[in-house]
Protein backbone atom coordinates (compact mmCIF):
# COMPACT_ATOMS: atom_id res chain seq x y z
CA UNK A 1 0.00 0.00 0.00
CA UNK A 2 1.22 3.08 -0.93
CA UNK A 3 1.38 5.75 1.95
CA UNK A 4 -0.06 9.45 1.19
CA UNK A 5 2.61 11.77 0.17
CA UNK A 6 1.28 14.35 2.19
CA UNK A 7 -2.02 15.57 3.54
CA UNK A 8 -4.75 15.55 0.89
CA UNK A 9 -5.49 19.22 -1.18
CA UNK A 10 -7.59 21.29 0.60
CA UNK A 11 -9.18 24.50 -0.74
CA UNK A 12 -10.80 26.77 2.65
CA UNK A 13 -14.39 27.01 2.17
CA UNK A 14 -15.53 30.69 0.95
CA UNK A 15 -18.73 32.42 2.23
CA UNK A 16 -21.38 33.86 0.55
CA UNK A 17 -20.15 37.43 -0.84
CA UNK A 18 -16.23 36.61 -0.72
CA UNK A 19 -13.87 37.64 -3.63
CA UNK A 20 -12.28 34.56 -3.97
CA UNK A 21 -8.68 35.38 -5.03
CA UNK A 22 -6.50 32.71 -3.96
CA UNK A 23 -6.78 29.92 -6.49
CA UNK A 24 -6.36 31.64 -9.82
CA UNK A 25 -9.10 30.85 -12.12
CA UNK A 26 -9.87 32.95 -15.16
CA UNK A 27 -12.50 35.16 -16.43
CA UNK A 28 -16.21 34.37 -16.58
CA UNK A 29 -17.34 32.84 -19.28
CA UNK A 30 -20.61 33.75 -21.31
CA UNK A 31 -24.03 32.89 -19.42
CA UNK A 32 -25.02 31.88 -23.30
CA UNK A 33 -21.91 29.30 -23.38
CA UNK A 34 -24.45 27.25 -20.93
CA UNK A 35 -27.11 26.98 -24.04
CA UNK A 36 -25.22 24.74 -25.58
CA UNK A 37 -25.82 22.23 -23.14
CA UNK A 38 -29.34 22.81 -23.10
CA UNK A 39 -29.39 21.25 -26.56
CA UNK A 40 -26.72 18.28 -25.73
CA UNK A 41 -29.04 14.91 -27.21
CA UNK A 42 -28.89 12.73 -24.11
CA UNK A 43 -27.32 9.84 -25.93
CA UNK A 44 -23.96 12.11 -25.07
CA UNK A 45 -24.77 11.54 -21.62
CA UNK A 46 -25.23 7.38 -21.89
CA UNK A 47 -22.57 6.96 -23.66
CA UNK A 48 -19.10 7.28 -22.30
CA UNK A 49 -17.20 10.23 -23.82
CA UNK A 50 -15.11 10.67 -27.20
CA UNK A 51 -12.22 13.02 -26.75
CA UNK A 52 -11.52 12.96 -30.75
CA UNK A 53 -13.40 15.71 -32.19
CA UNK A 54 -11.89 18.31 -28.86
CA UNK A 55 -8.42 16.43 -29.79
CA UNK A 56 -8.79 17.40 -33.33
CA UNK A 57 -10.11 21.03 -32.47
CA UNK A 58 -6.98 21.70 -30.11
CA UNK A 59 -4.80 19.97 -32.61
CA UNK A 60 -5.76 21.99 -35.75
CA UNK A 61 -5.50 25.38 -33.37
CA UNK A 62 -2.11 24.76 -32.23
CA UNK A 63 -0.49 23.46 -35.81
CA UNK A 64 0.02 19.84 -35.07
CA UNK A 65 -1.16 16.52 -35.84
CA UNK A 66 -4.02 14.56 -33.91
CA UNK A 67 -1.62 11.83 -32.70
CA UNK A 68 0.13 14.79 -30.60
CA UNK A 69 -2.86 15.77 -28.60
CA UNK A 70 -4.20 14.13 -25.40
CA UNK A 71 -7.40 15.59 -23.71
CA UNK A 72 -6.51 15.36 -20.05
CA UNK A 73 -9.15 16.51 -16.44
CA UNK A 74 -7.11 19.56 -16.70
CA UNK A 75 -3.15 19.53 -16.58
CA UNK A 76 -3.15 18.09 -12.71
CA UNK A 77 -3.99 14.90 -14.56
CA UNK A 78 -1.33 15.18 -17.35
CA UNK A 79 1.22 15.54 -14.96
CA UNK A 80 0.14 12.45 -12.87
CA UNK A 81 0.18 10.51 -15.88
CA UNK A 82 3.54 11.52 -16.89
CA UNK A 83 5.01 10.64 -13.17
CA UNK A 84 3.21 7.45 -13.35
CA UNK A 85 4.79 6.66 -16.58
CA UNK A 86 8.26 7.96 -16.60
CA UNK A 87 9.40 7.78 -12.52
CA UNK A 88 9.38 5.09 -10.23
CA UNK A 89 11.78 4.02 -7.66
CA UNK A 90 15.11 4.85 -8.08
CA UNK A 91 14.31 8.21 -10.78
CA UNK A 92 14.13 11.48 -10.21
CA UNK A 93 11.87 14.30 -10.90
CA UNK A 94 14.26 17.70 -11.54
CA UNK A 95 12.21 20.78 -10.61
CA UNK A 96 12.39 24.38 -9.53
CA UNK A 97 11.71 25.63 -5.60
CA UNK A 98 9.20 26.76 -5.33
CA UNK A 99 6.82 25.47 -7.66
CA UNK A 100 3.43 23.88 -8.23
CA UNK A 101 3.02 21.93 -5.35
CA UNK A 102 1.09 18.93 -6.69
CA UNK A 103 4.66 17.86 -8.69
CA UNK A 104 5.66 16.48 -5.37
CA UNK A 105 2.44 14.71 -4.61
CA UNK A 106 2.43 13.29 -7.81
CA UNK A 107 6.03 12.18 -8.15
CA UNK A 108 5.75 10.65 -4.56
CA UNK A 109 2.59 8.79 -5.40
CA UNK A 110 4.83 7.35 -8.50
CA UNK A 111 7.65 6.03 -6.29
CA UNK A 112 9.77 8.51 -7.46
CA UNK A 113 12.44 11.04 -5.82
CA UNK A 114 12.45 14.54 -6.18
CA UNK A 115 15.54 17.09 -6.44
CA UNK A 116 14.84 20.61 -6.41
CA UNK A 117 16.84 23.79 -7.74
CA UNK A 118 16.21 27.07 -6.17
CA UNK A 119 14.82 30.25 -8.02
CA UNK A 120 14.36 33.23 -6.79
CA UNK A 121 13.06 36.43 -8.59
CA UNK A 122 14.71 36.71 -11.83
CA UNK A 123 15.76 34.64 -14.88
CA UNK A 124 15.40 31.22 -14.83
CA UNK A 125 18.10 29.38 -13.26
CA UNK A 126 19.07 27.22 -16.54
CA UNK A 127 23.36 26.92 -15.23
CA UNK A 128 22.21 24.99 -12.06
CA UNK A 129 18.98 22.75 -13.75
CA UNK A 130 22.21 21.68 -15.84
CA UNK A 131 24.51 21.03 -12.49
CA UNK A 132 21.71 18.39 -11.14
CA UNK A 133 21.10 16.01 -14.17
CA UNK A 134 22.14 12.41 -13.82
CA UNK A 135 21.67 9.10 -14.89
CA UNK A 136 18.72 9.40 -12.43
CA UNK A 137 17.07 12.09 -14.00
CA UNK A 138 13.83 10.63 -15.57
CA UNK A 139 11.57 14.22 -15.82
CA UNK A 140 12.67 17.48 -15.65
CA UNK A 141 9.28 19.89 -14.66
CA UNK A 142 9.53 23.77 -16.13
CA UNK A 143 6.88 25.48 -14.83
CA UNK A 144 6.54 28.37 -16.73
CA UNK A 145 4.57 30.80 -15.84
CA UNK A 146 5.82 29.33 -12.43
CA UNK A 147 2.67 29.05 -9.61
CA UNK A 148 2.96 30.15 -7.06
CA UNK A 149 5.69 33.08 -8.34
CA UNK A 150 4.74 34.10 -11.63
CA UNK A 151 8.80 33.70 -12.98
CA UNK A 152 9.09 32.31 -17.12
CA UNK A 153 11.45 30.52 -18.84
CA UNK A 154 12.58 31.18 -22.42
CA UNK A 155 12.52 28.89 -25.15
CA UNK A 156 16.50 28.50 -24.88
CA UNK A 157 15.90 26.72 -21.86
CA UNK A 158 13.80 24.70 -22.48
CA UNK A 159 16.24 23.55 -25.71
CA UNK A 160 18.89 23.47 -23.27
CA UNK A 161 17.69 21.37 -20.91
CA UNK A 162 16.37 18.32 -23.75
CA UNK A 163 19.39 18.42 -25.43
CA UNK A 164 21.08 17.81 -22.35
CA UNK A 165 18.87 15.35 -20.88
CA UNK A 166 17.89 13.32 -24.06
CA UNK A 167 16.57 10.45 -21.76
CA UNK A 168 14.85 12.16 -19.88
CA UNK A 169 11.11 14.02 -20.26
CA UNK A 170 11.14 17.90 -19.77
CA UNK A 171 7.34 18.44 -18.42
CA UNK A 172 6.82 22.40 -19.72
CA UNK A 173 3.93 23.13 -17.54
CA UNK A 174 2.74 25.86 -19.81
CA UNK A 175 -1.27 26.40 -17.67
CA UNK A 176 -0.77 30.40 -16.92
CA UNK A 177 0.87 31.17 -21.00
CA UNK A 178 -1.64 33.12 -22.11
CA UNK A 179 -1.05 35.77 -19.47
CA UNK A 180 2.85 35.63 -20.37
CA UNK A 181 4.78 37.81 -23.22
CA UNK A 182 5.77 34.48 -24.94
CA UNK A 183 4.10 31.10 -26.00
CA UNK A 184 6.68 28.40 -26.34
CA UNK A 185 4.63 26.13 -27.37
CA UNK A 186 5.33 26.20 -31.40
CA UNK A 187 8.78 27.08 -30.62
CA UNK A 188 9.67 23.93 -28.56
CA UNK A 189 7.27 21.89 -30.10
CA UNK A 190 9.73 20.09 -32.43
CA UNK A 191 11.69 18.85 -29.61
CA UNK A 192 10.69 14.43 -28.92
CA UNK A 193 11.55 14.77 -25.48
CA UNK A 194 9.67 17.98 -24.86
CA UNK A 195 5.50 17.95 -23.35
CA UNK A 196 3.79 20.74 -23.12
CA UNK A 197 0.94 21.21 -20.58
CA UNK A 198 -2.10 23.49 -21.07
CA UNK A 199 -5.56 24.10 -19.64
CA UNK A 200 -8.94 26.06 -20.55
CA UNK A 201 -9.01 26.14 -16.57
CA UNK A 202 -7.20 29.59 -16.66
CA UNK A 203 -7.77 32.12 -19.30
CA UNK A 204 -10.40 30.21 -20.78
CA UNK A 205 -12.56 30.35 -17.44
CA UNK A 206 -13.37 26.98 -17.41
CA UNK A 207 -12.23 25.61 -14.60
CA UNK A 208 -15.23 24.05 -13.25
CA UNK A 209 -15.29 21.72 -16.34
CA UNK A 210 -11.52 20.08 -15.85
CA UNK A 211 -10.41 20.29 -19.32
CA UNK A 212 -6.52 20.32 -19.91
CA UNK A 213 -4.38 18.82 -22.41
CA UNK A 214 -0.81 17.55 -23.73
CA UNK A 215 1.16 18.67 -26.53
CA UNK A 216 3.89 16.01 -27.40
CA UNK A 217 5.44 13.30 -30.05
CA UNK A 218 3.04 10.97 -31.11
CA UNK A 219 5.45 8.35 -28.75
CA UNK A 220 5.13 10.62 -25.97
CA UNK A 221 0.98 10.78 -26.02
CA UNK A 222 0.71 7.11 -26.79
CA UNK A 223 2.85 6.54 -23.87
CA UNK A 224 0.70 9.20 -21.40
CA UNK A 225 -2.91 7.42 -23.14
CA UNK A 226 -2.00 4.17 -21.85
CA UNK A 227 -0.93 5.61 -17.97
CA UNK A 228 -4.40 6.77 -17.29
CA UNK A 229 -7.92 5.84 -17.81
CA UNK A 230 -9.75 5.87 -21.07
CA UNK A 231 -12.52 8.92 -20.14
CA UNK A 232 -10.43 11.41 -17.85
CA UNK A 233 -13.23 14.25 -19.21
CA UNK A 234 -17.32 14.15 -18.88
CA UNK A 235 -18.86 14.47 -22.32
CA UNK A 236 -20.57 17.84 -21.12
CA UNK A 237 -17.36 19.66 -19.84
CA UNK A 238 -15.80 18.39 -23.32
CA UNK A 239 -18.82 20.19 -24.85
CA UNK A 240 -18.61 23.26 -23.40
CA UNK A 241 -14.85 23.37 -24.48
CA UNK A 242 -15.38 23.14 -27.79
CA UNK A 243 -18.33 26.00 -27.50
CA UNK A 244 -15.87 27.79 -25.80
CA UNK A 245 -13.07 27.24 -28.28
CA UNK A 246 -15.64 28.30 -30.90
CA UNK A 247 -16.10 31.55 -29.26
CA UNK A 248 -12.70 32.71 -30.48
CA UNK A 249 -10.04 34.81 -28.88
CA UNK A 250 -11.55 38.05 -29.09
CA UNK A 251 -13.03 38.07 -25.15
CA UNK A 252 -9.75 36.41 -24.02
CA UNK A 253 -7.56 38.84 -25.64
CA UNK A 254 -9.54 41.25 -23.70
CA UNK A 255 -9.66 39.33 -20.55
CA UNK A 256 -5.78 38.76 -20.36
CA UNK A 257 -5.11 42.67 -21.55
CA UNK A 258 -6.95 43.55 -18.31
CA UNK A 259 -5.26 41.11 -15.99
CA UNK A 260 -1.75 42.60 -17.42
CA UNK A 261 -2.75 46.14 -16.66
CA UNK A 262 -4.06 45.01 -12.85
CA UNK A 263 -0.60 42.89 -12.56
CA UNK A 264 1.31 45.89 -12.54
CA UNK A 265 -0.89 48.30 -10.69
CA UNK A 266 -1.21 45.78 -8.07
CA UNK A 267 3.12 45.36 -8.25
CA UNK A 268 3.63 48.80 -7.67
CA UNK A 269 0.41 49.37 -4.69
CA UNK A 270 2.03 46.07 -2.92
CA UNK A 271 5.65 47.81 -3.11
CA UNK A 272 4.66 50.99 -2.06
CA UNK A 273 2.59 49.26 0.80
CA UNK A 274 6.00 47.97 2.01
CA UNK A 275 5.82 44.50 0.43
CA UNK A 276 7.84 42.67 -2.09
CA UNK A 277 6.30 41.57 -4.77
CA UNK A 278 7.87 39.46 -7.55
CA UNK A 279 7.99 39.88 -11.15
CA UNK A 280 5.13 37.65 -12.87
CA UNK A 281 3.80 36.78 -16.28
CA UNK A 282 0.90 34.90 -15.00
CA UNK A 283 -2.81 35.80 -13.82
CA UNK A 284 -1.21 36.39 -10.02
CA UNK A 285 1.36 38.27 -7.66
CA UNK A 286 3.32 36.53 -5.01
CA UNK A 287 4.19 39.08 -2.25
CA UNK A 288 6.57 38.55 0.82
CA UNK A 289 5.53 40.50 3.21
CA UNK A 290 7.14 41.82 6.17
CA UNK A 291 7.22 40.92 9.54
CA UNK A 292 4.81 43.98 10.77
CA UNK A 293 2.36 42.37 9.96
CA UNK A 294 2.99 38.61 9.28
CA UNK A 295 1.52 37.41 6.24
CA UNK A 296 -0.81 34.82 8.13
CA UNK A 297 -2.51 38.03 9.81
CA UNK A 298 -2.75 40.21 6.38
CA UNK A 299 -4.63 36.92 4.53
CA UNK A 300 -6.46 36.56 8.12
CA UNK A 301 -7.36 40.64 7.43
CA UNK A 302 -7.66 40.32 4.25
CA UNK A 303 -10.36 37.38 4.58
CA UNK A 304 -11.85 39.23 7.22
CA UNK A 305 -13.12 41.84 4.69
CA UNK A 306 -14.24 39.37 2.16
CA UNK A 307 -11.17 38.87 -0.26
CA UNK A 308 -9.61 35.36 -0.04
CA UNK A 309 -5.97 34.97 -1.24
CA UNK A 310 -3.59 31.80 -0.90
CA UNK A 311 -1.01 31.66 2.01
CA UNK A 312 1.62 29.65 2.65
CA UNK A 313 1.70 28.46 6.31
CA UNK A 314 2.79 24.90 5.87
CA UNK A 315 5.79 25.20 2.23
CA UNK A 316 8.80 25.92 3.93
CA UNK A 317 10.81 29.23 2.50
CA UNK A 318 6.95 30.70 1.46
CA UNK A 319 5.26 31.21 5.02
CA UNK A 320 6.32 34.67 4.47
CA UNK A 321 4.16 34.99 0.68
CA UNK A 322 0.85 35.71 -0.01
CA UNK A 323 -0.46 35.32 -3.71
CA UNK A 324 -2.93 37.25 -5.20
CA UNK A 325 -5.42 36.03 -8.20
CA UNK A 326 -5.84 38.97 -10.45
CA UNK A 327 -9.36 39.49 -10.82
CA UNK A 328 -10.07 40.65 -13.82
CA UNK A 329 -12.20 43.19 -13.11
CA UNK A 330 -12.50 46.48 -12.24
CA UNK A 331 -14.56 46.53 -9.74
CA UNK A 332 -13.31 43.47 -7.76
CA UNK A 333 -9.83 44.87 -8.56
CA UNK A 334 -11.29 48.01 -6.65
CA UNK A 335 -12.38 46.14 -3.81
CA UNK A 336 -8.98 43.97 -3.57
CA UNK A 337 -6.70 47.55 -3.54
CA UNK A 338 -9.29 48.80 -0.75
CA UNK A 339 -8.71 45.85 1.41
CA UNK A 340 -5.27 45.70 0.94
CA UNK A 341 -4.61 49.80 2.15
CA UNK A 342 -7.27 49.13 5.38
CA UNK A 343 -5.41 45.89 6.45
CA UNK A 344 -1.83 47.32 5.65
CA UNK A 345 -2.57 51.56 5.75
CA UNK A 346 -5.05 51.77 8.45
CA UNK A 347 -5.83 55.67 9.06
CA UNK A 348 -7.20 54.95 12.57
CA UNK A 349 -7.81 52.45 15.75
CA UNK A 350 -11.01 52.27 16.97
CA UNK A 351 -11.23 51.01 20.35
CA UNK A 352 -14.91 49.49 20.47
CA UNK A 353 -15.69 48.20 24.19
CA UNK A 354 -16.36 49.05 27.31
CA UNK A 355 -14.51 51.13 29.80
CA UNK A 356 -13.01 48.06 31.86
CA UNK A 357 -10.68 47.58 28.69
CA UNK A 358 -9.47 50.75 28.41
CA UNK A 359 -6.08 50.96 27.61
CA UNK A 360 -3.53 52.91 29.49
CA UNK A 361 -2.12 56.39 28.27
CA UNK A 362 1.33 55.22 27.24
CA UNK A 363 -0.05 52.58 25.26
CA UNK A 364 -2.16 55.16 23.11
CA UNK A 365 0.76 57.32 22.66
CA UNK A 366 2.67 54.13 21.74
CA UNK A 367 -0.74 53.40 18.92
CA UNK A 368 -1.15 56.83 18.00
CA UNK A 369 1.65 57.51 14.99
CA UNK A 370 -0.58 58.76 12.70
CA UNK A 371 -3.59 57.01 13.54
CA UNK A 372 -6.74 58.49 14.75
CA UNK A 373 -7.52 56.64 17.91
CA UNK A 374 -10.99 56.55 18.74
CA UNK A 375 -12.46 54.59 22.32
CA UNK A 376 -15.72 53.99 23.97
CA UNK A 377 -18.92 52.80 22.01
CA UNK A 378 -19.78 55.67 19.87
CA UNK A 379 -16.31 54.63 17.30
CA UNK A 380 -17.80 55.88 13.91
CA UNK A 381 -17.71 52.78 11.75
CA UNK A 382 -17.25 55.33 8.50
CA UNK A 383 -14.32 55.81 9.31
CA UNK A 384 -11.92 55.01 5.51
CA UNK A 385 -9.42 52.43 6.49
CA UNK A 386 -9.63 51.81 10.10
CA UNK A 387 -9.15 48.67 12.30
CA UNK A 388 -11.09 48.12 15.27
CA UNK A 389 -10.85 46.36 18.29
CA UNK A 390 -14.56 45.02 19.26
CA UNK A 391 -16.08 42.67 22.29
CA UNK A 392 -18.89 41.02 21.23
CA UNK A 393 -20.01 38.93 17.78
CA UNK A 394 -22.25 41.79 16.95
CA UNK A 395 -19.85 44.36 16.58
CA UNK A 396 -17.31 42.42 14.65
CA UNK A 397 -19.95 41.80 11.88
CA UNK A 398 -20.63 44.92 12.19
CA UNK A 399 -17.23 46.33 11.45
CA UNK A 400 -17.02 44.25 8.17
CA UNK A 401 -20.00 45.15 6.98
CA UNK A 402 -18.44 48.38 6.88
CA UNK A 403 -15.30 48.05 5.71
CA UNK A 404 -13.37 48.03 8.76
CA UNK A 405 -10.66 45.73 9.81
CA UNK A 406 -12.47 43.32 12.58
CA UNK A 407 -10.29 42.12 15.53
CA UNK A 408 -11.28 41.41 19.09
CA UNK A 409 -10.45 40.92 22.47
CA UNK A 410 -11.84 39.29 25.40
CA UNK A 411 -14.07 41.00 28.26
CA UNK A 412 -13.02 40.50 31.41
CA UNK A 413 -15.41 38.22 33.25
CA UNK A 414 -16.55 36.38 30.28
CA UNK A 415 -15.62 32.93 29.75
CA UNK A 416 -11.97 33.19 27.60
CA UNK A 417 -12.38 30.02 25.16
CA UNK A 418 -16.00 30.38 24.11
CA UNK A 419 -15.89 33.91 23.91
CA UNK A 420 -13.24 33.68 21.86
CA UNK A 421 -14.20 31.03 19.30
CA UNK A 422 -17.38 33.24 19.33
CA UNK A 423 -15.71 36.35 18.12
CA UNK A 424 -13.59 34.31 15.58
CA UNK A 425 -16.97 32.88 14.23
CA UNK A 426 -18.15 35.81 13.34
CA UNK A 427 -15.11 36.83 11.20
CA UNK A 428 -12.67 38.14 13.87
CA UNK A 429 -9.02 38.46 12.03
CA UNK A 430 -7.52 38.12 15.51
CA UNK A 431 -8.43 37.58 19.00
CA UNK A 432 -5.95 39.51 20.47
CA UNK A 433 -4.58 38.29 24.04
CA UNK A 434 -3.84 41.92 25.30
CA UNK A 435 -3.93 45.29 23.21
CA UNK A 436 -0.34 45.75 23.76
CA UNK A 437 -0.49 42.99 20.60
CA UNK A 438 -1.70 45.33 18.54
CA UNK A 439 2.05 47.11 18.21
CA UNK A 440 3.23 43.28 16.90
CA UNK A 441 0.65 43.80 14.20
CA UNK A 442 0.23 47.41 12.94
CA UNK A 443 2.42 48.41 9.98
Amino acid sequence: MISQPAPAYRRPPARPGDLKLDSNEGALPPVALLRTLAGLDPEVLRRYPDMSTLEAALAERFGVARDRVIVTAGADEAIDRTCRAYLGPGLTLLRPEPSFEMLDRFAALAGGELARVPWAPGPFPLAEFLARLDARTAVIAVVSPNNPTGGVASAGDVRRLAEAAPGALVLLDHAYVEYADEDLTSTVGDLPNVLVLRTLSKAWGLAGCRVGFAIGSPKTIAVLRAAGGPYPVAAPSATLALAQLACGDAALREHVARVRDERRVLTERLAALGLQPWPSQANFVFAQCGPRPPAPFLAAGLAALGVVVRDFPDRPGLEAGLRITLPGDAAAFTRLVTALDTVLAPEALLLHFDGALSPDRALLERLHRPLAIVTGRRADLGTQRAWMVASTPDDVRAAAGAGVLPLALVQPGDDPAATAAALREAGAARVLDDLTDLLELLP
